[in-house]
């Protein structure tokens, strides 16, 4: 949500075009690179593990696991996942500028396991890769979901209705998801 209060903006403002788009390409690419290596470094993980020897038995673990952290999500179970409370430093803008900043914000959050992530679908990826432990497998597999995390700084300046505090975005998202939620 920050990130898209801190780039939105750019895509909004009279001459910002040019400069949104060279931070969101940067954002993406540097997210890619980040994501794909630690999908297949979680897959080499797997491998170290032996994990492939566990068969079907470690996919009706992943079933379970999903199931779980579905209810979770849906407010029918309640407990902590495993997370960072770390999340990427907003001077990095005014200490390196905006593209330069949106590639470490990218690349940052891109780590995946190295921000706050505060639902679980992140850690049934997780199982997958492990499981399987094929590091191109697993690399396109975080690059999917990666890419699923960028969309939104893409989309954005699109889905700003007229009269819109392009500041405001991050709270406006909020307001929406709660109506939906509740």
């Amino acid at each position: 949500m920050s990130l898209l209060g801190a780039l939105t903006p750019l895509g909004k403002v009279a001459g910002g075009s040019k400069l949104w788009l060279r931070c969101v390409i940067a954002h993406t690419a540097a997210g890619c690179v980040s994501t794909m290596l630690v999908g297949a470094l979680l897959a080499e993980m797997g491998r170290w593990l032996g994990s492939q020897a566990t068969g079907g038995i470690a996919f009706y673990f992943i079933g379970f696991l999903s199931l779980v952290l579905a209810a979770r999500e849906w407010g029918w179970i309640n407990f902590r996942i495993p997370q960072s409370n770390r999340q990427t430093e907003k001077f990095w803008a005014h200490e390196f500028g905006f593209v330069a900043a949106s590639a470490m914000w990218g690349f940052h959050i891109g780590l995946g396991l190295a921000t706050s992530v505060t639902y679980g679908g992140l850690w049934v990826l997780v199982a997958v890769i492990l499981v399987l432990a094929e590091p191109v497998y697993g690399s396109m597999l975080m690059l999917a979901y990666w890419l699923g995390r960028a969309l939104p700084v893409w989309v954005a300046p699109k889905l700003l209705l007229p009269g819109w505090d392009p500041m405001q975005l991050p709270e406006q998202f909020r307001r929406v998801d709660s109506r939906i939620a509740g």
